[in-house]
């Protein structure tokens, strides 16, 4: 009989089965990235465009370019468009990002043809109808009202603005008049600059047979490559000095907490050891954050850490919402936990505990064809590929104590934390 009261012995550490993808130019300059699956019976296509916040010239312009792509084109109104893809079984999701914006799709390889050709369709031979904009738009506003009322958001919108410049396109400082300033032919023009095959990549995963990889081919040959790129201004970082801010909502029943500061890019030699040293903070369950301020002390339900690493810049941050009584007290606390990062080896149990589970979670990101592709879509910003992970683990399990306290003596500076309160 197997005796529950006794942990089972650790397995040895797999190696991930990182599968192999293709490199493929279409005639009009595209880049298509093919990681093939024969045992899938379907597929999924990502095009991604150069195309996200920072290159949009009045707010809530890029997600409403991406977002007004099934609303209605010059063949076929929205109705159309959704019911197509429900006939044939296929989804549709759209993501706009800071840097870019995503239109992917799930579908049979049966139904390629139909489904990658509405696809093309709606990036060719969009119209942006009015109509769909004005709701898109009010729905949009009704959300970002309700958000506003969140002191959770409230602190996100804060650092944010502190860490990059109130007016840089990665704080997305949003007022509720820009609902009412955004307009159908801002939203075309900017489709007409952004969405087209100088801007584009392809990421194709799954059961990518002959038939679906000629439907690619074939579709989205059709974009064009304008002669003249649209120009992209640079925007520097402009951000505050490092300090204590506060903002105010009465009558607020909590109050929300951020710790930031610059983060550690992917491409930093000591980025693994950091996302170790993170993860050991507050970046799973078992946390020292979680152990302490959670389940000793009770001042908050949750509280995480985590690294942003974007293509322009990272940043680090510490999340939490709090009883407005323990505000202080969790603050102190974290700074406290820093600290012993910075001056007290981690034990080897602890260290091992979470080294195993980075190792999990690395595994996990890449189980299977599709998460390979999304995985692959991401590095590929960096000049990288999933090779990256194999890397990211051999120097996890290198890490030693000393080396997390070098690392936190470096990345983790108490003068250039930025404390962010939002509440009463």
């Amino acid at each position: 009989m197997i005796n529950r009261n006794t942990a089972p012995a650790l397995a040895p550490q797999s190696v991930p089965n990182l599968l192999p993808y293709r490199k493929l130019t279409l005639k009009n300059g595209i880049e298509l990235f093919v990681i093939d699956d024969p045992s899938q019976k379907v597929f999924k296509l990502d095009a991604i465009f150069e195309a996200g916040i920072y290159y949009q010239p009045k707010p809530l312009t890029a997600p409403a370019a991406i977002r007004m792509l099934n609303e209605g084109t010059r063949l076929h109104n929205a109705e159309s468009i959704a019911d197509l893809f429900d006939y044939y079984g296929a989804y549709v999701d759209f993501n706009c990002g800071l840097n870019k914006s995503e239109l992917s799709l799930l579908s049979l390889c049966k139904y390629a043809p139909q489904t990658i050709g509405m696809v093309a369709e709606m990036l060719t031979e969009s119209i942006v109808p009015e109509k769909e904009l004005e709701i898109f738009l009010s729905n949009k506003r009704q959300e970002f009202l309700i958000s506003n009322e969140k002191t959770s958001w409230l602190a996100r919108k804060k650092l944010s603005a502190l860490l990059f410049g109130e007016h840089h396109p990665y704080a997305d400082q949003i007022e509720e008049a820009d609902y009412g300033r955004l307009t159908a032919d801002d939203v075309r023009n900017f489709y007409h600059r952004r969405i087209h095959a100088g801007n584009c990549r392809l990421m194709a995963s799954g059961n990518i047979d002959d038939g679906v990889l000629q439907t690619i081919e074939e579709q989205f040959s059709r974009l064009e490559n304008p002669a003249q790129p649209a120009d992209t201004t640079f925007f520097p970082f402009e951000p505050s000095p490092a300090n204590r801010y506060h903002t105010e909502k009465r009558n607020a029943v909590q109050s929300s907490l951020r710790i930031g500061k610059s983060g550690v890019c992917l491409t930093d030699p000591d980025y693994a050891g950091f996302m170790l040293l993170n993860t050991a903070l507050g970046g799973y369950f078992g946390s020292r954050l979680m152990s302490n301020i959670r389940e000793e002390k009770g001042y908050t339900y949750g509280i995480n850490s985590f690294n942003i690493s974007m293509p322009q810049g990272s940043y680090w941050c510490v999340a939490a919402d709090i009883n407005n009584e323990y505000v202080e007290a969790t603050i102190d606390e974290v700074i406290k936990e820093i600290r012993n990062l910075q001056d007290i080896p981690m034990q080897e149990t602890e260290l091992n505990l979470v080294k195993n589970y980075m190792h999990g979670d690395l595994l996990r990101e890449l189980d299977g064809v599709f998460s390979q592709s999304d995985t692959l879509k991401y590095k590929l910003n960096y000049g990288l590929d999933n090779g990256i992970y194999i890397e990211l683990m051999r120097q996890i399990k290198d890490c030693t104590a000393d080396d997390l306290m070098r690392i936190a003596r470096q990345n983790l500076k108490i003068e250039e934390l930025y404390v962010v309160t939002a509440g009463r």
